[in-house]
């Protein structure tokens, strides 16, 4: 029953099928989303295609051109809305010939009412289009008609008058009382009313044209401005004739049109042509228009230009053709003869060849505007793109430089499509990874990616691309020989100007050294720390502005405080409230100074014992030598604090038991220095005593012995004076004084002393020589001293005893005595002028110490050396000379 029943409803759709194959109606069913799934024979014969050619969308090639996106449009509407369809299009028939349609959809719908077909049937109406069209011509001709005789004065804007040579005007149309915005019920106007309607400054003109109308018996034609009486300003053509009878000037009959439109036509053409001249001009662009049937072109100045003819020449198409440049002659020739017989579009590029071998590379656009032969006429346009082809080369050949450095870069680069796909991967990476191009593009390039990085790299490149921002990521790649690399990947989109991304770029660092380096590095971090933590000191360092950046551990047990508690200056608290404030303006004073920072105090331990710490820091600088850091070290210096205590009592102690053996010292300096006088008054007195014993005693020498005395009493009070003033460091008396007489001085007191032996004295002194500024006794006592010294130096040489005194002055403006001795010299010249130093068995060494300090009291200088021959010693003194003293 059932396969009956089937066969029936088979036998039944074919049935159908051929009633509709058969039906002169072209029918048509669809989808309910629009897809045509079947065209019926009739249909097909139409259009001359297979049903496969028409299914779907593809029905829609056989839609007029210009009738397809409207009707496949409101098509679209119907789908959507579910409503019927109707329209009307022009289908293309098997022949190629195009007839009007009328094309009916009817939806059929479920118990839902939803759509689940559509069923249509177009029908040809172009007979009836045809009527329609032809009533409607026929209906715009007669309108047309009718329209132009009731209109035309109006819509021509023309009027007629009449004027009397004896009365004014006469007549005035009523579209020239329109024309003039006066009122036509009225008058024509009188001459005066007129001319109050011409513009001012065409007003005299029309004034006295009129005058000559009227005497001459003249016509015109002329244009004038007028202002309507609502202000609006009007260009109006006036051409009138005269009417003479028996010779007599008997009126002027004249029209008047009103042409504002046409001059402001005329003059926005004028200014767009100028427009267009400008823009041809600036564009390097320009027009022509083409006739191949006649030959005759028309070209705008600009195309003169570029072809460099002159305007004035009548172009041909041989003229054209010599300017062709040789090896683009024969391309061009057949652009010519394809366009001139079959009507097809030009769009080509040639260059130009000119006579002083200059080139011009020009793109010819034209299209046809006539369908014949005899009629066909193309409008075009001649760009100059020589620039552009200038521009092309630069910047294919800028593009092969870039190329160029893509692969010479210490880098591998690379561009993928917006979904991730690469397009394009530099050589230097293939060569890299020994990968084909072909073999490394899409996606395959992942499968030099090490292993362990495969999954974290393309889940980064995954969100990146997602999202749209650059990618920055780290991985290992295999090279040709099997070993991998570390890598630095950097990838960018680039967008265009709506925010879309048209391409990424990327590129990748090979980081492997850096890596290497790295891990060293981390090693070496490791062992430093390593280090510092085993350091006996607590190391630290802080910011350029003192902010803590960094304690060793042994700052944290040290202080029994965690990090927390030293940082932001917290640090302060643990230092000895006595020591503070030093501490702090220790560190203030380096951080703005950029010097060492060194401070001395106390720091509390964490069982709240305070111990000494010496802290010092020194700055890192950059290159630029600005301060990047500090790092500093505390060094526990409680043991060596309080053995420098127990050494600053002891010196104490020390200095006291100097400072008593020291008043002896200086009391044997005082006998030392008052031992030339008073040996002298020793010998004076000794004299006197034997002028006394004899007989009779002798009492000229006796007072002479006596006066000797009492000078050699003054002698020794004075220089204890000096002596005194000398450790009171009070100033000394000084005048100017001649050194031959001090040297003199110097020379009776060491003869008058008994215990010196007899040693021969020579001296050269010059009697010219400059004063000195000096305190007198002082430097006589330095001199007395080095020339008993002399004497003394002298006793253990087996030669005879020689000592000579010189005196010159010195280039520097110095007086200059030395006192030569032929004794043993000197075994160091510069330790015998220190206090208590001496070579003599009995010297006390306070001397040449004393007399040092005298001479440099004075501005001047004392020193001793060995003489060249081996012989002895010489002490210089120098002393300014008294006008180069210093003033005080």
């Amino acid at each position: 029953m059932e396969a009956a029943e089937h066969s029936s409803v088979d036998d039944q759709s074919l049935s159908l099928r051929q009633v509709i194959d058969s039906a002169p109606a072209l029918i048509h069913t669809a989808r309910p989303d629009g897809y045509i799934d079947f065209f019926n024979r009739t249909w097909l014969d139409f259009v001359g295609e297979p049903l496969k050619s028409l299914l779907g969308w593809r029905w829609t090639s056989w839609i007029h051109p210009e009738d397809v996106e409207s009707f496949v449009q409101k098509w679209r509407e119907a789908i959507a809305t579910g409503e019927r369809f109707e329209g009307a299009a022009r289908v293309r028939r098997a022949d190629g010939i195009y007839r009007w349609m009328l094309h009916r959809k009817v939806p059929r719908r479920n118990v839902d009412g939803n759509v689940t077909k559509w069923f249509g049937s177009s029908l040809d109406i172009e007979e009836r289009k045809r009527a329609e069209e032809e009533r409607q011509t026929s209906a715009q001709l007669l309108q047309r008609n009718e329209f132009y005789l009731s209109e035309a004065q109006r819509l021509g804007h023309m009027g007629s008058w009449v004027f009397d040579p004896t009365k004014g005007f006469d007549y005035w149309s009523r579209e020239l009382f329109h024309i003039y915005g006066l009122d036509p019920e009225k008058h024509a106007p009188t001459l005066e009313e007129y001319l109050a309607r011409v513009h001012p400054h065409d007003r005299e003109f029309m004034a006295l044209l009129i005058e000559g109308m009227v005497a001459e018996g003249l016509g015109c034609d002329v244009t004038k401005r007028i202002v309507r009486p609502d202000g609006e300003l009007r260009h109006i053509r006036c051409v009138g004739a005269p009417v003479v009878e028996n010779g007599t000037l008997k009126r002027i009959v004249g029209s008047a049109i009103d042409v504002t439109e046409h001059e402001i036509l005329t003059q926005e053409l004028r200014r767009r042509e100028a427009y267009l001249t400008e823009a041809q001009r600036l564009s390097h662009t320009g027009s022509f228009g083409w006739k191949p049937g006649s030959g005759e072109n028309v070209w705008s100045d600009e195309t003169y230009r570029i072809f460099e003819y002159d305007p004035a020449e009548k172009v041909t198409l041989d003229m054209i053709v010599e300017r062709v440049h040789p090896e683009d002659r024969n391309l061009v020739l057949e652009l010519i003869e394809r366009a001139s017989t079959s009507g097809g579009a030009i769009d080509c590029e040639f260059r130009l060849l000119f006579p002083n071998d200059r080139v011009k590379h020009v793109r010819v656009l034209a299209r046809p505007l006539g369908t014949t032969s005899d009629d066909l006429e193309f409008a075009g346009a001649v760009i100059d793109i020589t620039e552009a082809k200038r521009a092309e080369e630069k910047i294919r050949l800028r593009e092969r430089e870039l190329r160029t450095i893509i692969e010479l870069m210490p880098a591998y680069m690379g561009t993928t499509l917006p979904d991730g796909t690469d397009d394009f991967l530099s050589q230097s990476w293939l060569d890299y990874s020994g990968q084909a191009r072909e073999e490394a593009m899409g996606w395959r390039w992942a499968g030099v990616v090490h292993p362990d990085d495969v999954d974290r790299v393309m889940a980064n490149w995954q969100a990146g691309l997602a999202s749209g921002e650059p990618v920055e990521q780290e991985l290992r790649c295999r090279r040709a020989d099997g070993t991998y690399h570390w890598f630095l990947n950097r990838s960018l989109p680039l967008r265009d100007d709506e925010g879309r991304i048209v391409k990424w770029y990327g590129i990748l660092f090979d980081v492997n050294s850096l890596k290497e380096t790295e891990q060293a590095l981390q090693t070496r971090e490791h062992q430093l720390l390593g280090i510092i933590e085993t350091i006996p000191s607590m190391l630290w360092s802080f910011s350029p502005t003192g902010e803590t950046t960094h304690l060793s551990q042994r700052v944290l047990e040290y202080c029994g405080a965690p990090l927390e508690a030293l940082v932001n200056y917290g640090w302060e608290r643990f230092i000895h409230p006595d020591d503070r404030e030093e501490t702090v303006k220790a560190r203030v004073r380096a951080l703005s100074s950029g010097e060492l920072y060194s401070a001395i105090h106390r720091l509390r331990r964490a069982d709240g014992e305070y111990r000494w710490h010496h802290s010092m820091a020194e700055p890192l600088r950059d290159p630029h030598g600005k301060i990047i850091q500090w790092y500093g070290l505390a060094i526990d210096i409680d043991e060596r604090k309080r053995a420098e205590d127990h050494l600053r009592d002891t010196r104490i102690k020390l200095s006291r038991a100097s400072k008593i053996a020291t008043v002896a010292e200086l009391s044997a300096s005082i006998a030392h220095q008052l031992n030339q006088p008073l040996m002298a008054l020793l010998g004076n007195t000794q004299a006197a005593k034997r002028w006394l014993a004899v007989n009779p005693p002798d009492l000229t020498e006796t007072n002479a012995s006596i006066e000797r005395m009492l000078r050699d009493i003054r002698s020794a009070d004075e220089t204890m004076q000096h002596i005194r003033a000398l450790f009171k460091s009070e100033p000394c008396e000084k005048s100017d004084e001649s050194v031959l007489d001090i040297i003199r001085e110097s020379l009776r007191f060491v003869y008058e002393d008994p215990n010196k032996r007899e040693v021969r004295i020579d001296w050269s002194i010059d009697s010219s020589l400059p004063p000195i500024y000096v305190d007198r006794i002082q430097i006589q006592q330095v001199f007395i001293n080095l020339i008993s010294n002399a004497i003394e130096a002298t006793e253990e040489n087996a030669n005879t005893a020689k000592i000579l005194l010189r005196t010159f002055v010195a280039p520097e403006h110095e007086v200059i005595v030395q006192v030569i001795d032929n004794g043993t010299g000197l075994e160091d010249t510069e330790k015998i002028f220190d206090a208590f130093m001496t070579t003599k068995e009995k010297g006390m060494g306070i001397g040449l110490a004393v007399s040092k300090s005298i001479v440099e009291a004075h501005g001047g200088r004392l020193w001793a050396e060995n003489n060249p021959d081996g012989g002895g010693a010489t002490f210089n003194v120098a002393l300014p000379e008294s006008s180069k003293r210093e003033v005080r």
